[in-house]
């Protein structure tokens, strides 16, 4: 994200020139969003997540070890150590909104929300996140940028290069405008900034051209996924809305990937299970 640019609390619509509208809507990670945030979604026909399509049963593993013992996730990563563990233990001392819970809140109420036949009834949901050899290719590029010596240097000194960022995070954000209690809009901005010193730290260690290929593949397939809800997936009286949660910090270069507009990548929606 650009020096300056500010980290938003609203939607953000792109129009798919072959019709429709993909809907990147910000969430925080771990963080459970107050009802007039959830209301900023608007209407929608589908679902995509920017995940690979083993995510549900993860999310189903973490519900049950919660219920089990409660703050058990949480407790692993805070004892991890890492740019993750740095996120959670802050988060664990937010004020006035419910953070660090597992499963990931946001993501999974949406899942739900999609596979109810109430309301709306069943909406199609995509696991973006490809497995073919080019991904692969693509996760291995990665791996190779982490391990380089400079990126090794680079982490004996990062608890300073934590505060930095952390610093750049909180001049990006601001408490939402849609939230009226004081508190609770003040927990969302340190639960925002802590999410955006998390995420930046992660991209640091990767290359602009991995980052972009990353994006663009995902962008594509969003607007495949896009396609398929335009071939009879919804009712066909308006142009189909799909609807991307995707973690606040990285929306800005997600859009970017939608402006420069890939190729539409073809991919089917799960099927439920029996």
């Amino acid at each position: 994200m650009a020096e300056g640019a500010m980290l938003r609390w609203s939607p953000v619509d792109w129009e798919d020139p072959a019709g429709g509208v993909i809907r990147l809507w910000p969430f925080l990670p771990t963080v459970v969003l107050p009802a007039s945030l959830r209301r900023s979604i608007g209407a929608w026909d589908g679902l995509a997540f920017l995940l690979p399509d083993d995510e549900p049963q993860i999310w189903q593993e973490q519900a049950d070890e919660e219920k089990a013992s409660a703050g058990i996730n949480r407790d692993a990563i805070c004892t991890g150590g890492g740019i993750l563990a740095r996120m959670m233990i802050g988060m664990t001392f937010v004020e006035g909104v419910q953070t660090a819970r597992f499963p990931d809140p946001e993501p999974r109420r949406l899942l739900l929300a999609a596979e109810s036949s109430a309301g709306h009834g069943q909406r199609p949901v995509f696991f973006v996140e490809p497995e073919d050899e080019d991904w692969i290719e693509w996760v291995e590029a990665c791996a190779d940028e982490m391990v380089r010596i400079r990126q090794l240097i680079a982490s004996v000194f990062g608890g300073r290069a934590w505060r930095k960022e952390l610093k750049r995070a909180m001049r990006a954000t601001r408490p939402p405008t849609r939230v009226r209690d004081e508190v609770t809009a003040q927990g969302l901005a340190e639960a925002s900034s802590l999410a955006a010193t998390w995420w930046w730290r992660a991209e640091a260690v990767l290359n602009e051209d991995i980052i972009r290929d990353r994006d663009a593949r995902l962008a594509g397939r969003l607007r495949g996924a896009l396609a398929r809800l335009r071939e009879g997936q919804v009712d066909g009286r308006s142009a189909p809305v799909l609807l991307v949660p995707i973690m606040q910090a990285w929306l800005p270069t997600m859009r970017s990937a939608l402006k420069r507009q890939p190729e539409a990548e073809s991919i089917e929606p799960e099927e439920e299970e029996e």
